[in-house]
């Protein structure tokens, strides 16, 4: 072994769990959050919420037509910022990327009340156009005009959007400029996506996110109605009479380095227990370990998200040591083989449970043989798998799978109901998957 590989070794195995602990651990995130609050008293500043709004981003959308509510409900002065699309180095394959989002947030939309005008992105002329109008506006004005703009964007109307220009509206070249210096705000900021607020120091991307925010607010004595529901708050469809079985297949596709996946272990296990499904284990690659680079505010951001997620969930989630290189591939040489024994999801659960919530080393030897009995499988037997190739295709497979739904990351989810699949990305898209289960069983009955 090299230096620098014993180097990177050290700070992997006793440094990096030091700092990822300190992005997720939940007393430090209060501490902090006392810390601003008390700041910003000193300072007498209000309660500012920052929005950053992207016209081409379809979750921003979604975000616009739940704006002026939110700042109905909440005691806050909303600072809405118009920026352009996110930094090259925080997305990952570009050329699936405009596709996914808006092909998901066309599928969360309707449980929001949102409906989208097209499902085709906006062209320029009417992004420019409004572009130049948002910018224009006060922040009062922007709150109350932003839903419609919005929709006229969506909808292509480049007519209605002309009809709202006037001579005192900002130039293109005015407008730029100006999106320049909110694109500056977000980056000190560390914020990288549309759709995103930002509180004192925290960040809440999309309504995905907002139900923090608004807890984080609600917890401040600033939600004016305190008996009304979250603006974030989804449609939810109750099965009922579900039935004994179906044809219905759940593809999960985990990596080995991801702390979304580590937190989804359990509510997976929920849809495999309650529905007629049958749950079909299909590990990737983490991205890292595809050439892929992760900006560090990126990182921070996720393993915070993480945290949060987690306490939402009531699932551990902080000590961390990072599987990358040469323990996964030592995890993943085993796992066609125990996948054949009827183990691959309760393997990938216990491999990522030890390097997100334990901090344990998966590489090691001791740490396989053990869990390999654990499962009730012969460690000698697994000896003669442990550290081969064979792995490789089936992951590189199950990749390509994956990018034909428009999804790069993970967890994915991936039903087949015969000839009929339904793709979606995250932990955060379960209750879709949910959703979208008790539909095709209503369907069969």
């Amino acid at each position: 072994m090299s230096i620098i590989s014993s180097i990177r070794n050290i700070v992997s195995r006793y440094l990096m769990p030091r700092v990822f602990l300190n992005w997720s651990d939940q007393d430090i995130v209060l501490r902090k959050r006392e810390e601003r609050e008390t700041v910003r008293k000193k300072e007498g500043r209000p309660h500012e919420v920052f929005y950053f709004h992207e016209l081409l981003d379809p979750y921003s959308h979604i975000t616009a037509q739940l704006v002026s509510k939110f700042t109905s409900e909440y005691s806050i002065e909303l600072v809405p910022m118009v920026v352009k699309e996110p930094p090259s180095k925080t997305v990952h394959e570009p050329s699936l990327y405009r596709k996914y989002c808006l092909a998901d947030a066309i599928k969360v939309a309707p449980f929001y009340g949102v409906e989208f005008p097209s499902n085709e992105l906006p062209n320029e002329k009417v992004v420019s156009l409004a572009q130049r109008i948002l910018c224009n506006l006060k922040k009062d004005e922007f709150i109350s005009c932003i839903a419609e703009i919005s929709s006229l964007v969506w909808s292509s109307d480049e007519l209605a959007l002309e009809t709202l220009i006037t001579e005192k509206t900002l130039s293109e070249e005015a407008t730029l400029t100006l999106i320049s210096k909110n694109e500056d705000t977000r980056e000190e900021l560390e914020a990288y996506m549309g759709s995103t607020f930002s509180y004192e120091g925290e960040l809440y991307w999309g309504v995905d996110r907002l139900d923090h925010l608004e807890l984080r607010l609600k917890d401040l004595g600033l939600k004016k109605n305190k008996d009304s529901n979250y603006v974030s708050e989804r449609k939810k469809t109750n099965a009922s009479d579900i039935p004994n079985h179906s044809n219905i297949e759940l593809e999960f596709y985990p990596s080995l380095n991801s702390p979304y996946t580590s937190i989804s272990l359990e509510r997976i296990k929920l849809l495999q227990s309650t529905y007629p499904i049958k749950l079909i284990t299909k590990p990737v690659l983490p991205m890292l370990m595809r050439n892929m680079t992760i900006p560090r505010y990126k990182a921070r951001y996720i393993f915070r998200d993480t945290a949060r997620e987690a306490k939402k969930y009531n699932v551990p989630f902080g000590k961390v040591i990072s599987p990358l290189g040469k323990p996964a591939e030592r995890a993943y040489s085993l796992f066609p083989w125990i996948d054949q024994q009827g183990y691959g999801f309760e393997y990938i659960c216990r491999l990522m449970i030890s390097s997100f919530r334990k901090a344990e080393d998966i590489g090691i030897n001791s740490y396989l043989k053990e869990l390999i009995e654990d499962l009730g499988l012969d460690w000698n037997e697994a000896q003669k798998h442990l550290d081969t190739d064979k792995w490789k295709d089936e992951l590189e497979k199950n990749r390509l799978i994956m990018y034909e739904g428009n999804s790069w990351g993970v967890p994915t989810f991936r039903l087949v109901d015969g000839d009929k699949t339904f793709t979606t990305w995250g932990q955060d898209r379960i209750w879709l998957i949910e959703e979208e289960i008790i539909k095709r069983l209503n369907k069969q009955e």
